[in-house]
């Protein structure tokens, strides 16, 4: 079953400067964008083939940059922030998203999670009702 890792595009680390327009530059500061091809890559040399990456212009969760989503169809969802937009925490996410495709409702128990992850989820959201 896929998984789908939505990535905040527009996060980034508080102080580094006004929120861009759409369209601009988006240079220093800009970690979602970071995080997403980081996210990308790792995903790549761990042979993730059902774990999709896309990406939003916002998640509006602005101050537990970077954000991400992860769902699957059937399972649990979750909202993760405070992701800093480097290796460890990226294949910390990795690891739980590999131990939550292991999962047929997408809740893994806490002691499989990561450490990188652990602190870092913001919501959990609920399957929608099969149809």
């Amino acid at each position: 079953m896929p998984i789908d890792v939505i990535v905040c595009e527009t996060c980034r680390q508080p102080g580094t400067g006004p929120a861009a327009e759409p369209g601009a530059d988006r240079g220093a500061g800009w970690t979602g964008a970071m995080f997403a091809a980081l996210l990308e890559g790792v995903l790549a040399s761990a042979g993730a083939d059902e774990v999709r990456v896309g990406t939003m212009r916002c998640l509006m969760s602005c101050r537990r940059p970077c954000v991400v989503h992860v769902r699957s169809p059937g399972r649990m969802g979750y909202v993760l922030g405070d992701l800093p937009p480097e290796r460890t925490a990226v294949e910390a996410l990795v690891g739980y998203l590999l131990a939550y495709g292991a999962t047929d409702d997408g809740v893994v128990a806490y002691r499989d999670w990561p450490d990188g992850v652990k602190g870092r989820f913001v919501a959990r959201v609920p399957a929608p009702p099969g149809r």
